[in-house]
């Protein structure tokens, strides 16, 4: 009778041993991998946040200016009561516009030049004050973008316009894009005039945008004066048979800005965020983990010589009487959650030029 035979204590040691070598170097595998996959995630989405910060910038910034078919710069007119300067989100005779944070506070002297003009929460500035910036939570050192242009490509007129009348526009398939309340331009190759929407009125193809009629008491420097023209020289717009060009728009100004957001990241820390504001609206927080916004404007110091470039990059309180050409942007963006070993997320600066067109 054969004797039952095993492994002995030796072997099942040399075996335990093995085991635990291999099992360690798959566990050290796994984590080493595991490690690499968040690093390289983490990588992945400070790109993303990058990308998605410069190319919101370069659609404003590409449209900055454009107030339809070109209307002579002698000829932007306004119905509201306001001058240009007192009405922030709807000057559009001023198409770009910056501050530039120089100080490590959030006082709005604490960049150039102040926030004085800026719509800011619970101040007299804005057309509504609750939806103005928020000075407290901006990021300190960081700049302040603004750029305005009519929205495209705007309601196409209907029928010719008087200067004392009310725009018939086409309704496009998909509807307005403006509402009663909102504030629009009506524009031609010739001139353009801004005003505040009081109502539409819808009939099939067609509607009539309304002007406010309001009395004269109590009007504020956002309503339209009465009996304001659109046009100071008397000029429609449009003729009878067509529109030769003439649209209405909504006027929207989009301000760019770092500020802390809404959620928080993997540590519990809250990141920076790009806000946009745009027009009367409340600010969006559009992308987390952009820590900071620098912007510089290239200037042709050299227009006489009939070269349209930028040949020299300045902060706007730099720029004086030269023309603008591009727009420089730089956004340091970082990966939102910690992926290694600093505590910190990654970070890095990103830089793209952006050629104005008008």
């Amino acid at each position: 009778m054969k004797r039952a035979q095993g492994f002995s204590l030796i072997e099942l040691m040399l075996a335990l041993a093995l085991g635990i070598v291999v099992t360690a170097g798959i566990v050290t595998l796994f984590v080493g991998n595991n490690q690499t996959y968040t690093l390289l995630n983490g990588q992945s989405r400070m790109q993303e946040n990058a990308r998605f910060a410069v190319d919101f910038i370069s659609r404003s910034a590409r449209a900055a200016g454009y107030f339809g078919c070109d209307p002579e710069a002698g000829k932007i007119y306004k119905t509201l009561n306001g001058a240009w300067n007192q009405i922030f989100e709807f000057d559009i005779t001023t198409p770009i516009q910056a501050y530039h944070g120089v100080n490590s506070g959030v006082a709005i002297t604490d960049w150039t030049p102040s926030l004085v003009t800026l719509p800011r929460v619970s101040s007299v500035v804005g057309y509504i004050a609750a939806n103005g910036v928020d000075v407290a939570r901006l990021r300190p050192q960081s700049d302040i973008l603004v750029l305005r242009h009519v929205q495209v490509p705007g309601a196409r007129i209907a029928a010719i316009v008087q200067s004392d009348s009310n725009p018939t526009v086409e309704v496009p398939a998909n509807g307005l894009d403006f509402a009663a309340g909102n504030f629009v331009a009506i524009n031609n190759c010739e001139q353009a005039t801004v005003f505040r929407v009081a109502n539409i009125n819808v009939a099939g193809a067609t509607a009539t945008v309304v002007r406010n009629t309001a009395p004269a008491i109590g009007l504020g420097l956002y309503q339209n004066a009465p009996l304001a023209t659109l046009s100071a020289t008397g000029t429609p717009y449009g003729a009878a048979t067509k529109a030769e060009g003439a649209s209405v728009g909504r006027v929207l100004t989009d301000v760019y800005y770092v500020a802390q957001g809404t959620g928080t990241n993997n540590r519990s820390q809250t990141p920076w965020s790009l806000w946009r504001k745009t027009s009367e609206d409340a600010p969006v927080e559009l992308i987390q983990g952009i820590e900071s916004l620098r912007v510089r404007f290239g200037v042709d110091k050299f227009p006489a010589d009939n070269i349209a470039s930028a040949n020299r990059y300045v902060t706007y309180d730099q720029v004086g009487a030269d023309i603008i050409r591009a727009l420089r942007v730089s956004v340091t963006a970082n990966s939102v959650d910690v992926v290694n070993d600093t505590g910190a997320p990654l970070t890095r600066t990103f830089s793209q030029t952006i050629s104005f067109r008008n």
